[in-house]
This record gives C-alpha cells, sequence and structure tokens, in this order.
C-alpha cells in the first residue's frame, strides 16, 4: 500500500506511528486500512487506534510514541521516562511509561504505560520530539516508581545537582501536586533544601542529625575562604571537611588527580578533610559516628 506523502511524513515524524484517525483524514479509507492490518500488509497494530507503519520489533521509543498517540494531543511523559530523556541517570530502570493528560481525558488502560489524570498539567517541554513533563515534576512523578527513600533522594538530588532545575522550582512543583504518594518526595526534598546533593549526602544527614551530640553541617556551600571550593559538607568554625567518596567518580579518569589536587589545596588552607564511603554510612555507621566526632574534638583542641 502506497502512503501519500503528507502521511508518509507525519508517520516518520511520529517515529513510524499513526493513529486511525491521522490515517482517515489523510483519505485512506477504512478498506484501506484494514489491507494494510491485513496477513500480508505493512502495518501492525499496537494499540487501539494507533499502528506501526512498519515490520519489526518496537524500541522503547516506539512504545512511548505510541501510548502518547494514544492518550492524545494533550499528553505528556513522565517519571523516569522523561528523566532518562533529559539525561538523568539515577532514575527507576522500571518498565512502562507514565503519561499525564487533563482530567476529562479518558482512556482504557493499557500495558505499555500508566496513564494519568491529574488537575494541574505541566506546561510540555519537547526533548528529541517527546513531549515531557519539565525535569521537576518528572523527578517528583519519579518517586511514585521507587522502592525506596534512597531512590527517591538519588532522582531529586540529580534533577538539581545537574542544573536542570532548582530547589525553588522543585519545591514549587510539589505544592502544586497532589501529596498522595509522595511521602519518599517530601523527605527527600527536605534534603535537597538542606543542601544534599546525593542520596549517600543523604544518608550521611540522617546519620548526623540522629546522633544526641553533633551540630549539622553545612552541606554544598562555598567555603569562606575559597569560594570555589565547595565540599560536600563543612564545620566552617572548625574548618573540617566532610568528603562522601563515591568509587564512581574518586577511582576513575581524572578523578583521582583532581581529589589530590582538591585535598592539597584545603591542607593547605588549613582545613582537615574527614573522607566517608557511601558503603561505611550503610554498613558501619557507628564507626563513621566516631570519627567525625574524633576529628571534631581534634579540631577544637587545635583551636584553643
Amino acid at each position: 500500500m502506497q502512503m501519500s506523502p503528507a502521511l508518509r511524513a507525519l508517520a516518520s515524524a511520529q517515529d513510524g506511528l499513526i493513529t486511525r484517525r491521522q490515517a482517515l483524514q489523510a483519505g485512506l479509507s477504512p478498506a484501506a486500512i484494514r489491507h494494510a492490518l491485513g496477513p500480508r500488509g505493512p502495518w501492525q497494530r499496537f494499540l487501539p487506534g494507533v499502528y506501526v507503519t512498519f515490520t519489526g520489533p518496537l524500541q522503547e521509543r516506539h512504545r512511548v510514541r505510541g501510548a502518547l498517540l494514544y492518550a492524545g494531543e494533550e499528553a505528556v511523559l513522565t517519571g523516569s521516562a522523561a528523566c532518562r530523556g533529559y539525561g538523568m541517570r539515577y532514575v527507576p530502570a522500571t518498565p512502562g511509561a507514565v503519561l499525564l493528560v487533563p482530567p476529562y481525558v479518558r482512556r482504557a488502560a493499557i500495558p505499555v504505560a500508566t496513564i494519568r489524570r491529574v488537575r494541574s498539567m505541566p506546561v510540555a517541554r519537547v526533548i528529541r520530539g517527546i513531549p515531557c513533563a519539565p525535569p521537576e515534576r518528572a523527578a517528583i512523578d519519579a518517586t511514585h516508581e521507587v522502592d525506596g527513600l534512597r531512590d527517591a533522594r538519588a532522582a531529586l538530588c540529580e534533577v538539581v545537582q545537574c542544573g536542570l532545575t532548582t530547589v525553588d522550582r522543585l519545591g514549587a512543583e510539589y505544592v502544586r501536586m497532589d501529596p498522595r504518594g509522595l511521602a519518599f518526595a517530601r523527605q527527600a526534598l527536605a534534603d535537597v533544601r538542606a543542601g544534599c546533593r546525593s542520596a549517600p549526602e543523604c544518608e550521611l544527614r540522617d546519620l548526623v542529625r540522629g546522633s544526641r551530640d553533633l551540630d549539622e553541617p553545612r552541606w554544598n556551600e562555598p567555603l569562606p575562604d575559597a569560594p570555589d571550593l565547595v565540599p560536600d559538607a563543612h564545620y566552617e568554625s572548625i574548618r573540617l571537611v566532610l568528603e562522601v567518596e563515591s568509587i564512581e567518580w574518586h577511582r576513575f579518569g581524572d578523578a583521582p588527580e583532581a581529589t589530590e589536587r582538591r585535598r592539597a589545596r584545603l591542607a593547605s588552607l588549613g582545613w582537615r578533610v574527614l573522607p566517608v564511603s557511601p558503603r561505611r554510612i550503610r554498613e558501619e555507621p557507628g564507626a563513621v559516628l566516631s570519627e567525625i566526632r574524633s576529628a571534631i574534638n581534634h579540631q577544637l583542641r587545635h583551636a584553643a
């Protein structure tokens, strides 16, 4: 079956997918559509009223595109799939997309996506041809898909750390949303507002705040005598820096040399650095607290 140039261009713009309505509006008859979907035809049925105009397997992008076409023109992609579109890495690898639609849009459930009707529709951003919720909305929606607080923290920290949004925009979006199902997001947002920019930093914050004798440090703030240095956490009055050292950053590429230069500069300015690994925060919390206490006491003695 030969498609018209206009229909062919539309299918190409939609990753090879079209809707029944689009095909009819382009001049195809119902009989021609049935023929194209027949045993020897070039099309495949994907979702009710959504067709694939090529043979072969579908990739994730095709499934997302098909779900959007099924959900309607106002639908936007959100959650983990949208976060990955923005280049985020620390989001759940959950199957299926999550779409937002206005409350008056009603669609039957489909296996490839979850369709949520929401009162406050975000303004879509087109990311590589796909209408996506803004990063702050996508990250908060991704917390619906996580298994625990750690993953929620990772998503909200990353969206800010990567510069995709700001803490203020993240907080404002949270206030606009239905709070049901956002318990993890609420706690993770509190950590982000405090200055944490990774899940391990949030866990270190839990550890410090859970102790009876330790004050909370400043999180990810420039040092007063070196504004270009922004440690994970520091105690300004005693010149103690806490660094959460992930293997991913500190042991590959140029990171070891960068860490060495950073440490040397901090030492030259009179700052002591206490490195803490994410694994030890989780597995040896008591030992980590003891080391922080010892470092604080050491700095206090030398400051006296």
